[in-house]
């Protein structure tokens, strides 16, 4: 068992203890703030559900359909789970904005209702920090997203604590709950928006402009480039695709103007861990190229010396 399951499956297990946890303590103890941070944390067992799916079928290795693997699966796992928080969070606000027109207050609650969200707020952060570790070092969106939404149902459970806490200790300071409630839906909004925008780029084939000129810059000062120009990288399930378009002296031979291309490729591959393929068109140098600077480039043009680099994925 990888370290990406592992640790997706510690947060599966967590989040079930602690949805019946709070269910059954919410329900007993009479505290519906805590009874919805149940059904909350209920929730996010189809966020780990999904993570998991994303990474059993994002591993499979190329076929003849997919010839660049089905990483992506991953990326389209992370933005489902952003779209998820997003709801999460919208939902939260609508409920919220509910319990302020309503305003109820009653009996003080029990004190011991305090446990679960407490609980909740210590474990779930624990959880977020091992998750992230574990999916920035392997480079998987669908566990770095899924280490937000942990660490989005650890905030979650701080209004149920506070609402929980003054309810215990004055009924009529009951509307702290829903206002804290909003307060925590807006970061929750915020974390599904930094999940959702860089997964649909990559869906889209964003092009990383800035990671391209960096590219252009290494590779000019690698030994008988003598310019380059539509470099474009886009991104692949945490991992770069690289393609560019190098020239060089038009008098070499074919063999020499491959052995700089091969070397481009190689350069590039060692030097940053997370490019797994660069294809490189080979062109004759005809003085400075109007395109010297890297650009998304036009359908169908053509390259000549391209190979990718069949480099396999690397998992914790």
């Amino acid at each position: 068992m990888t370290g990406l399951y592992r640790v997706t499956l510690w947060g599966a297990a967590g989040n079930l203890f602690l949805a019946l946890l709070k269910i059954v303590i919410g329900w007993w103890g009479r505290s519906q703030a805590v009874l919805a941070d149940g059904l909350h944390s209920l929730s996010d067992l189809a966020t780990d559900f999904l993570a998991l799916l994303g990474l059993r079928y994002g591993n499979a290795p190329p076929d003849e359909c997919h010839p660049y693997g089905h990483r992506r699966i991953e990326t389209l796992s992370a933005v489902i789970i952003g779209l998820l928080l997003a709801a999460t969070g919208l939902s939260l606000i609508v409920k919220a904005l509910l319990s302020l027109k309503a305003c109820p207050s009653g009996s003080p609650l029990p004190l011991w209702v305090l446990i679960p969200p407490a609980l909740s707020l210590i474990l779930k952060e624990a959880l977020y920090r091992l998750t992230l570790r574990v999916g920035l070092k392997a480079g998987s969106p669908a566990v770095v997203a899924n280490a937000h939404h942990h660490r989005s149902d650890a905030l979650s459970s701080l209004p149920a604590l506070l609402g929980a806490g003054f309810a215990a200790w004055r009924p009529e300071l009951a509307f702290f709950d829903p206002v804290g409630s909003i307060l925590v839906s807006l970061f929750i909004l915020r974390a599904a928006w930094g999940i959702i925008r860089p997964g649909v780029t990559e869906l889209c084939d964003g092009v990383e402009a800035s990671e391209a000129r960096r590219i252009r810059e290494e590779v000019l000062g690698i030994e008988g480039v003598r310019d380059a120009h539509r470099v474009r990288a886009r991104k692949h399930a945490g991992h770069t695709l690289v393609d560019l378009h190098i020239q060089v002296d038009p008098e070499l031979s074919v063999r020499e103007g491959h052995r700089i291309s091969q070397k481009v490729r190689e350069t590039l591959l060692a030097r940053h861990r997370r490019i797994i393929d660069v294809v490189v068109h080979l062109e004759p140098y005809e003085g400075s190229s109007p395109e010297a600077s890297p650009s998304p480039g036009r359908p169908g043009d053509g390259g000549g010396d391209e190979k990718p680099s069949g480099r396999p994925s690397a998992r914790s």
